[in-house]
């Protein structure tokens, strides 16, 4: 069985990020992000590989220089 994660959304033109989960699948973020892309945003995402949100927001603030935002600020994915 797999464990929850987060996933980490970046905006790389306003310098932002969001942390998303806990989740199981991500399929449907990585889908909202491929669509920001074909718009001519700068986003991406990865994998936070944390064991918490605030483990996870720690991490990517010590490490980037970015501004947290809000869950679902940056993209949010459709729903089926």
């Amino acid at each position: 069985m797999h464990s929850a994660s987060y996933l980490i959304v970046i905006d790389e033109d306003r310098g932002e990020f969001a942390v998303e989960g806990p989740m199981f699948d991500d399929r449907p973020w990585n889908r909202a992000v491929v669509r920001a892309q074909n718009e001519g945003r700068r986003v991406r995402c990865c994998n936070g590989g944390s064991v918490s949100r605030a483990d996870a927001i720690e991490v990517w603030q010590h490490t980037y220089n970015h501004r947290l935002v809000e869950s679902g600020a940056i993209v949010w994915p459709s729903r089926p």
